[in-house]
């Protein structure tokens, strides 16, 4: 399964980021592996890959993040 991790520039902020892509049901699933560093993964499946990456992109205008790597494609 293809993982976008991300690193939030405010670490506050995790728990809002979950809570949006959690409104998009069954699109991609979100796991913070150590809330300290600030990165989150983000799972999505092959045929999804591109609608998660267009909701990423659009949620960059609310919450300041970078991608730092993708795994799985």
């Amino acid at each position: 399964m293809p993982t976008i991790s991300i690193k939030l520039k405010n670490n506050s902020e995790s728990v809002y980021f979950q809570s949006i892509i959690g409104t998009y049901s069954h699109i991609a699933w979100v796991r913070t592996d150590n809330p300290e560093s600030g990165i989150i993964q983000v799972i999505t499946t092959d045929d999804l890959l591109q609608e998660t990456r267009n909701i990423l992109e659009r949620l960059k205008k609310e919450i300041e993040f970078e991608e730092v790597g993708t795994a799985g494609q």
